[in-house]
């Protein structure tokens, strides 16, 4: 056992005392006085184990991390007894991978007490070798972690929550310019059938039919653009990206008109891709409402699909730009631009419309990106969102952050 060679960590070789033969006992009992005040400190226990697993010897913050007493007995059926039981096959395979490839055993698994409750446990461990490459021991430590995952998933339902709210906070913005939207064409139609009653004229009242019905019809297209807005799935289907950008816009179109804001869309042919339309719903709103306010009489809103690869990893991917010429940014607004509750609109902005846009892109693997400039040069800003092209998204351990340019 002792002639075993230990399989070192990727980070490379951690010895946890280095003793000097000739430096006597005082030297080797104070580096252990240092290990155990380390181990205590960092409430951490530590496991050894003859292999093929015949003999277990743990101390007793691992028994405790285990559920067990002190004077406890502790076998390899006992170890597994102990593991949740949705954790039990891939630890197995973990611990077998890191003895057959020499590589280091890390993990977090459950362990569960005989009456249900749980522990979150961090394990890291390594194994001896013979000169022959035989594995001999199978040695680790052991942290409790419960509590970091307890803060973790509970900032997760705090964010989770914070996007409900932010969404719930776009219906109530659309809703009022959805009833201002539909309440002007209304009320042109309940004059021109009032026009139609006391024309003079047939062809007067043709004329003014056909007015009416363009109405309406501005009325139809407001509502449509609200019912796609509006479609709650959260699965996945195949969507043409500029038909979710239109959606977004369709919605201000008159007060757009109104502004002589002129919409200019370069789409590509096939813009399709395996996406989900209602997340993306949230996003376009958020940025088309942001371009709007920021957007001056006379000015322009670009909106334009690209295939472009990822700049950071090649993958391909379907860029979407929108663009105005408003007033722009400067320079402490892009640094706080994603920060939660930061606004420039006072009491009419929550704050959280960009903040939810990322984390949304940051849980479909997705990125946005901003660029923005103020006078003395041409002012205006522009969002640029990259995400990957037709296959279904997949949340990722840490998802890449938002960059700013």
């Amino acid at each position: 056992m002792t002639s075993g060679k230990i399989a070192e960590p990727p980070s490379g070789p951690t010895r946890l005392i280095d003793a000097d033969p000739t430096s006597g006992a005082s030297l080797l009992r104070e580096q252990r006085e240092r290990l155990v005040f380390a181990t205590e400190a960092a409430q951490i226990g530590y496991w050894f184990c003859d292999l093929p697993f015949d003999k277990l010897i743990w101390d007793n913050r691992v028994k405790e991390h285990f559920w067990l007493p002190p004077n406890a007995d502790v076998d390899i059926r006992l170890f597994y007894e102990r593991l949740h039981s949705d954790d039990r096959e891939r630890t197995r395979e973990a611990i077998e991978e890191s003895i057959e490839t020499h590589t280091r055993y890390d993990i977090e698994y459950r362990t569960v007490s005989p009456e249900g409750q749980i522990k979150w446990i961090h394990a890291i461990g390594r194994t001896a070798y013979d000169e022959n490459g035989r594995p001999l021991r199978f040695d680790g430590v052991t942290q409790d972690v419960t509590a970091l995952k307890e803060a973790q998933e509970a900032q997760r339902r705090a964010e989770a929550a914070l996007v409900r709210s932010e969404k719930l906070a776009i219906v109530g913005r659309l809703a009022a310019t959805i009833s201002h939207e539909i309440n002007n064409p209304l009320e042109a139609v309940t004059n021109l059938l009032y026009l139609i009653e006391n024309s003079a004229t047939e062809e007067e009242a043709r004329s003014y039919v056909k007015t009416a019905q363009e109405e309406l019809e501005r009325v139809s297209q407001i509502v449509t653009h609200t019912l796609r807005f509006n479609r709650g799935r959260n699965t996945a289907s195949w969507e043409r990206i500029s038909e979710l950008l239109d959606s977004a816009v369709g919605i201000y179109e008159a007060r757009l008109r109104h502004l002589e804001i002129t919409v200019e869309r370069d789409y590509i042919l096939d813009d399709r891709m395996y996406c989900f339309p209602s997340d993306l719903r949230q996003v376009f709103a958020n940025l088309v409402g942001n371009a709007f306010d920021a957007g001056k009489r006379g000015g322009r809103l670009v909106l334009r699909t690209r295939i472009l690869p990822n700049r950071q990893t090649g993958e391909d991917g379907l860029r979407i730009n929108i663009a105005d010429n408003g007033e722009g940014m400067d320079a402490a607004t892009r640094r706080n631009l994603f920060e939660p509750f930061f606004t420039t609109k006072g009491e009419r902005g929550t704050g959280l419309g960009l903040w939810t846009s990322r984390e949304i892109l940051d849980r479909r693997r997705g990125t946005i990106r901003v660029k923005s400039r103020q006078r003395p040069l041409p002012s205006g800003t522009a969002f640029s969102i990259w995400l990957p092209l037709n296959r279904p998204y997949a949340p990722i351990a840490q998802p890449d952050r938002q960059l700013q340019e």
